[in-house]
């Protein structure tokens, strides 16, 4: 299991925009995805679950990776976040 956070950079927080990019960067990993901010949990791979964390500019997120290729999955997700969000 690899486990990664990032804080809420964008101005408008993790509109439907960035939640879509976000989901297609998760979408490609092998294994599971579990995303989490403020108390409320989901499939990552799911633009819904991604949507109702309501994450606004400054929420911290926190992924957990499961199964596949771990270590590069979230070495990818996270230099997306990075750049992006």
């Amino acid at each position: 299991m690899s486990t990664l956070s990032f804080i809420i950079h964008n101005e408008n927080g993790l509109d439907a925009r960035l939640a879509g990019m976000l989901v297609k960067e998760i979408i490609a990993c092998s294994g599971d995805v579990v995303i989490r901010s403020g108390g409320k949990q989901g499939n990552g791979k799911l633009i819904f679950n991604v949507l109702a964390l309501h994450c606004q500019p400054g929420a911290a997120v926190e992924l957990e990776i499961t199964g596949g290729d771990e270590k590069a999955d979230a070495q990818r997700i996270m230099k997306f976040a990075e750049e992006t969000l």
